[in-house]
């Protein structure tokens, strides 16, 4: 749910523009091309009561990450995951969400911590198409203008067009100070956020995207959250920043599985297997 905002009328407590806001149902990427799943076997379908809501990444075998605007106030029973297939309507195999948390300093009215880790409650099968992503470390930071993998299930354009297939687009990362001066009449861009876009615009995540992975070097490095519209110029899209948020990551990660202690040490022994 890649949320989109717009300058005139006041939402969710803060000053928008004319255009609609993206609701979690609604982001997806403009501009990129068709993927097969085993291009990004680590991304997943977030179905929120039988739907495509919010993309997500596997960091576990039985952890997803996704944006905390996805399921902020929900309860898990609403959610299915399905993994390793290239579209949200068929293949693959499908998870039922057991548990789930989100970033407790995110609200609506900031954008800030945009981040939530859901729990399965059946391990992950890794195979062909569905594999974990390494996440960066805490502190790890990319360069301005590295050129970063965004992948997602959705819009095509700004307004509507969803794909049938996996789509991924390739955009640079933008400074802290040029993504805040974009925005300074909306939000603040925090120390949470990593943003990326191309200034001419026409290449972005959007709406039925968020939750959804940015990828660098092959590491999870942001998780789509929200920008002005689709791919507008000068308009870059807002992430939540991977690097900053590691910590609480692992941490969630950690009472989570606490929280269901009969699956802890399988977990313990598998994510060692996998380096996670």
């Amino acid at each position: 749910m890649y949320l989109y905002l717009s300058l005139i009328f006041t939402i969710f407590g803060v000053v928008v523009s004319l255009s609609t806001t993206k609701t979690k149902e609604d982001v997806r990427i403009v501009g990129g091309e068709d993927i097969d799943i085993t291009e990004a076997p680590y991304q997943v379908s977030l179905f929120k009561r039988g739907r495509h809501s919010c993309g997500g990444s596997i960091i576990a075998n039985d952890i997803i990450i996704t944006a905390a605007h996805c399921v902020v106030d929900t309860i898990p029973r609403d959610y299915l995951v399905r993994v390793g297939s290239s579209s949200t309507q068929r293949g693959g195999e499908l998870y039922p969400v057991g548990d789930l948390i989100w970033h407790s300093n995110f609200t609506y009215l900031k954008m800030d911590s945009d981040v939530a880790l859901l729990w399965l409650t059946k391990p992950i099968q890794f195979r062909e198409g569905v594999a974990p992503i390494e996440m960066l470390k805490q502190g790890q930071e990319i360069q301005d203008g590295d050129i970063a993998k965004v992948t997602g299930w959705g819009n095509l354009r700004e307004g509507g067009g969803y794909p049938s297939t996996l789509q991924m687009v390739l955009v640079p990362t933008v400074s802290s100070r040029d993504c805040s001066a974009a925005y300074s009449a909306m939000y603040s861009i925090t120390s949470t956020m990593l943003c990326a876009g191309v200034p001419e615009g026409g290449k972005d995540a959007c709406q039925g995207d968020s939750g959804g992975p940015m990828a660098y070097d092959g590491k999870l490095a942001g998780v789509v959250s929200w920008g002005l519209g689709c791919a507008r110029p000068n308009y870059p899209g807002v992430y939540a920043k991977i690097s900053a948020l590691r910590n609480w990551i692992d941490e969630s990660t950690t009472l989570l599985r606490r929280r269901h202690p009969q699956t802890l040490f399988q977990f313990k022994i598998l994510d060692k297997l996998f380096k996670l």
